[in-house]
């Protein structure tokens, strides 16, 4: 299954801003936050997430390369396309960009403690749990394995 990151602009926003988990999953920041974030802080990077050009999702990220790392900030699978796989893809992909990138050396991320399918989502992909939080949310981090 492959997803394709594609930015945010005036023919996709209003579905973007329409995404949603469901009720048990009050994690994530609404889209159209983060959109609005996005713009204040230009280093937060959003990201439609397409599946055979269907929005399936949302992200958020930022590269910070005096940390050589990727920050995953925003994640999330629309409620109707969950459990099929398209979160996996979706770090599938990001995780293909930090490889990409010479100077990125792991993807970081937090949640709330209580997001306990998105911890095991995290977790089954590689994310190690660092066993601290920032800011209420446990933090995770993938090591990027490249070769010199």
């Amino acid at each position: 299954m492959d997803i394709e990151l594609k930015d945010i602009d005036e023919d996709n926003f209003r579905a973007c801003t329409k995404l949603s988990v469901r009720k048990d999953q009050p994690f994530v920041a609404s889209n159209a936050y983060s959109i609005a974030e996005s713009k204040i802080f230009p280093y937060w990077t959003t990201k439609a997430l397409y599946a055979e050009d269907v929005l399936v999702g949302f992200m958020m990220f930022a590269t910070f390369y005096d940390k050589e790392e990727l920050y995953l900030c925003r994640f999330m699978i629309d409620q109707r396309y969950q459990g099929k796989g398209f979160g996996k893809a979706a770090l599938d992909r990001l995780k293909e960009i930090a490889m990409g990138d010479d100077g990125i050396r792991r993807i970081r991320l937090s949640t709330a403690p209580d997001n306990v399918n998105g911890i095991r989502i995290y977790e089954k992909f590689g994310f190690k749990d660092m066993k601290y939080q920032e800011d209420g949310e446990e933090v995770f981090v993938l090591e990027l394995e490249k070769r010199p």
